[in-house]
């Protein structure tokens, strides 16, 4: 337990059937808390406590799944330091991607936009799960942990609606080192979907499919 983060440790620590209306609370107040507590720390406001060393060790993983140019849709993009450093190193293997991010944090939005003042439409408010896509990207990356257990199966269809043909869903589950490992690529295929590619990275379990096109 960390008592400097109570709201954290309350959605780790919430029962697995928990309604989802509690867990989204649990889980806002848990990101607001942790991710805005220190405004010094860009890696902090994107989920991450290390400096730059561990932030490349443990997102550059995410270009394996980049293979053409293309519209980048991050869920749970936070200050948008993912889509910022992501967009770098995609462009040294020789590949373009526009940033697009979604968040239900306020606050994290206002800071995306303005981590990219030239996007400012490109950032939307929402909640993951009830979100309604009214277009189509070529990249999404979404994170399990973003919904209830029992809400997976159903999360992963709703994200998938949001891939053009194509094009690429990347699922993800950030984990502790005190945290089980969540097997992505079979939930994944309960949703229906062939995993396509599979992405590990310290902390990290990811998987993406792809949309025929």
């Amino acid at each position: 337990m960390n008592a400097q983060f109570p709201k954290r440790d309350r959605w780790r620590t919430l029962p697995s059937d928990s309604p989802r209306e509690v867990y989204f609370e649990a889980l806002h107040a848990s990101v607001s808390e942790f991710y805005l507590a220190d405004p010094a720390n860009p890696y902090q406001q994107s989920g991450r406590s290390g400096g730059a060393q561990r932030w490349e060790e443990t997102r550059r993983c995410f270009v394996q799944a980049l293979h053409w140019n293309g519209d980048f849709l991050d869920v749970g993009c936070a200050n948008g330091l993912l889509l910022q450093t992501l967009m770098s190193w995609a462009a040294e293997e020789g590949i373009v991607i526009r940033p697009y991010g979604l968040d239900f944090v306020p606050e994290l939005i206002e800071l995306a936009r303005t981590r990219f003042p030239n996007d400012l439409a490109s950032f939307i408010l929402a909640n993951a799960f009830d979100w309604i896509p009214t277009r189509q990207y070529d990249f999404v990356r979404t994170n399990l942990e973003y919904v209830p257990p029992a809400d997976h199966i159903e999360f992963v269809s709703r994200q998938f609606a949001a891939v053009a043909p194509g094009g690429r869903l990347i699922v993800c589950h950030y984990r502790n080192p005190d945290e089980p490992d969540v097997d992505v690529g079979g939930i994944v295929a309960q949703a229906g979907f062939p995993v396509a590619g599979r992405i590990e990275a310290p902390g990290v379990s990811a998987v993406w499919i792809e949309h025929p096109e």
